[in-house]
């Protein structure tokens, strides 16, 4: 019989997840310091209270209900602090740069507010930058959902438009944000030198997340039920993680040695592809698997999952209720688990050929738990990947393999003839996408989910698949990591 200590790490991270869970329902909200007191007393009571039953009982809750203050307190002070109107001088450092419509789109940081504001000349990441402004508080728009505005909010409190900027520091020596963004720029132009135009970004896309495909074409693969393929996912983050440790083996490495470098490699990945909800789930879920085998372990999936969420909302706790990459990703990934085993045996008549089955499986599973969410977060439902992915998701590691290959080869002689698989690959990826054209009723525009009826389609998933499962006669993997 499994001992309870054996739960108690799982425990205090589903306490920590419940707190972030249940304060993300008030987020602009700052708990006063009266609140943390009662909290206290509260904790103080239930552990004089529940000494009377088991001791280990006792451990058990202690250790919850402690990690759930610990959630609701590491979101407290995450809330965004009030900005208001006021003009004059600041010094802030540039978090963020992106190309927009009128410029450079940046995020600044000073000491008390992050701020949205244009740039109208390149500025390192990481730079210090004095400047003068008035500055206007980030306002809700007409319509705007609550937690749309929230999470705006998060990210910034006020705008502005600067004036007389100049750069009073350089990035510090260990600030490497501005080289990985340089970087994925001659990258960028390296694969366009031989896959020019949009299979080049759809390559690069599918290589680290690059969005530089015209509007036309996201909405086309967003139709489609494709726009997964131009964001880095636990896939991407398998194959690269795979052929490194595979290759550094290879070299002469022990498993040790082999393992710690594709540790930094991995990170130099995740950083060059930038930190997304996605991509940094994926990368912590991968990273784990290599450390449960590099220590002798058998991964656990339904823990790896759990303590990539703890460790993701430690960093931003806001991930966990506002982010939809992280929710779709994580959603997804639970699809995978619980629901692919069932789908793949009720799928007995489409052929194993090909890996058929398992991707019409893969994609249904997906679809499922993906489907609530996206009515709720985008009031828009997309069918069409359930066909449209069974073709362009196994070409994925062929695209990511020939595009690679096209990007390191790069303007060196006989280009032509080394790109033309990946242009094949990429070519036949967007035809896929414009089946979505021909079936444009399987994408529609829905009312927006309540989140009640969210949690209901949830609940009402979850109890089909328990039903499901208790009529079978086999067991699931995850049946199997459970009962160990």
């Amino acid at each position: 019989m499994l001992q309870i200590s054996r739960f108690r790490p799982a425990v205090a991270m589903v306490g920590f997840l419940l707190g972030v869970a249940i304060h993300s329902f008030w987020p602009l909200i700052k708990f006063p310091f009266w609140t943390w007191l009662i909290i206290a007393g509260i904790l103080v009571f239930f552990c004089i209270f529940i000494r009377r039953l088991a001791y280990r009982v006792t451990r058990f809750a202690i250790v919850f209900l402690v990690c759930f203050a610990a959630g609701l307190w590491r979101f407290d002070v995450a809330v965004p602090p009030t900005a208001s109107s006021q003009a004059g001088e600041f010094t802030a450092i540039v978090a963020e740069v992106e190309d927009g419509f009128y410029g450079k789109q940046a995020i600044v940081k000073t000491d008390d507010l992050n701020l949205q504001t244009s740039l109208k000349q390149d500025v390192p990441l990481g730079s210090k930058i004095k400047f003068t402004c008035a500055l206007k508080p980030l306002e809700q728009k007409k319509d705007e959902l609550d937690r749309r505005f929230a999470y705006r909010l998060h990210q910034a409190q006020a705008q502005c438009t600067p004036k007389d900027l100049i750069v009073i520091a350089k990035p510090p020596w260990w600030d490497i944000r501005q080289s990985f963004a340089d970087l994925r720029v001659w990258t960028n132009r390296r694969i366009a030198t031989v896959l020019p135009g949009e299979d080049g970004m759809l390559i690069a896309g599918m290589l680290y997340g690059e969005r530089g495909m015209s509007q036309k074409s996201n909405d086309l693969f967003r139709r489609a039920g494709l726009t997964h393929l131009i964001a880095v996912s636990g896939s991407n983050i398998t194959i690269v993680a795979s052929i490194v440790f595979a290759v550094l083996l290879g070299f002469g490495l022990w498993r040790c040695q082999a393992f710690w470098m594709t540790t930094i490699i991995l990170g130099a990945y995740v950083t060059f592809t930038g930190f997304s909800a996605s991509v940094a789930r994926a990368a912590v879920m991968g990273w784990l698997v290599l450390l449960a085998r590099h220590v002798g372990r058998q991964p656990r999936t339904w823990h790896i999952l759990l303590v990539s969420a703890f460790a993701l909302c430690l960093i931003d706790p806001w991930m966990l209720a506002f982010d939809a990459g992280f929710a779709l990703s994580f959603l997804a990934t639970i699809g995978l688990m619980i629901w692919s085993p069932i789908i793949a045996k009720k799928l007995s008549i489409v052929p194993a050929a090909g890996g058929l089955r398992e991707a019409a499986a893969t994609t249904i599973s997906a679809t499922l738990m993906t489907t609530p969410y996206m009515a709720f977060a985008f009031e828009r439902i997309s069918l069409a990947g359930l066909i449209t992915n069974l073709i362009a998701v196994p070409l994925v590691p062929w695209a990511m393999l020939f595009g690679a290959l096209s990007a390191v080869w790069g303007p060196l002689p006989g280009a032509n003839i080394i790109s033309l698989p990946a242009l094949g690959v990429a070519r036949l990826i967007f035809w896929s996408a414009s089946l979505a054209d021909y079936f444009p009723w399987l994408s529609q525009e829905t009312p927006r989910l309540d989140f009640l009826l969210l949690v209901t389609s949830y609940a009402l998933l979850t109890w089909i698949y328990f039903k499901l499962r208790g009529k079978n006669d086999f067991s699931t993997e995850t049946e199997l990591f459970c009962q160990r």
